[in-house]
């Protein structure tokens, strides 16, 4: 592990990741005993997780994100393809395998309790990583109100369209002018403007 300019480096498993300087910890035990540890809160996770994407996954989408609530905390993961489709199921479990082991436990719902996990986790160096988030859920599905979102809905609906299942949609999106128009009411400002920019570099067709 390496100090950096507002960031320290860190190795995990032979990958290295970066985190904000903060995340280094001292924890005082008493006047001779203590310890140098990182703080692997919810928002670090997320991070760790969406830098291990990137290095291993360069060409697949990737959000992350995290809350923190009373009694504990999570982190969400969404994961798709640059049309935001799903990712192969082989990579989807590495990933998620990856993910689950910066969880603090698991809940037992036997016997309604969180049940957390045993052992130290370390870096590479063996400095220690503490304070996991409760919870790491990762999908297979873009993160919604993303561009790849929208996109796959739409590829979605061009493979779908003229089938009966599809009646009610089709009949609506006409109704509404193209179906850009139609899920404009389920977009945010923000989120219709970026989908309307790709729509006009003709990322999505004949909409």
């Amino acid at each position: 592990m390496n100090k950096m300019s507002k960031k320290i480096k860190l190795t995990i498993l032979g990958e290295e990741y970066q985190l904000p300087i903060s995340a280094l910890r001292l924890k005082k035990d008493s006047k001779w005993n203590e310890e140098t540890y990182i703080h692997m809160s919810a928002k670090h996770t997320a991070s760790i997780i969406k830098q291990y994407v990137k290095k291993n996954f360069p060409d697949i989408k990737v959000w992350s994100k995290s809350q923190t609530y009373s009694g504990g905390s999570s982190v969400d993961v969404s994961l798709s393809n640059s049309d935001g489709s799903e990712i192969e199921q082989n990579v989807y479990e590495m990933i998620s395998e990856f993910g689950n082991q910066f969880k603090a436990g698991s809940f037992n719902g036997m016997e309604d309790i969180y049940e957390y996990n045993e052992g130290t986790k370390t870096t590479d160096n063996n400095t220690p990583l503490k304070y996991f988030p409760s919870y790491v859920f990762v999908k297979n599905a873009p993160q919604w109100g993303s561009v790849e979102y929208w996109l796959n809905e739409y590829n979605k609906w061009l493979e779908n369209t003229g089938t009966k299942e599809y009646d009610v949609y089709d009949m609506n999106v006409q109704k509404a002018g193209g179906w850009l128009n139609y899920n404009k009411t389920y977009m945010t400002d923000k989120e219709f403007k970026k989908v309307e920019k790709e729509y006009n570099v003709g990322k999505f067709v004949n909409i």
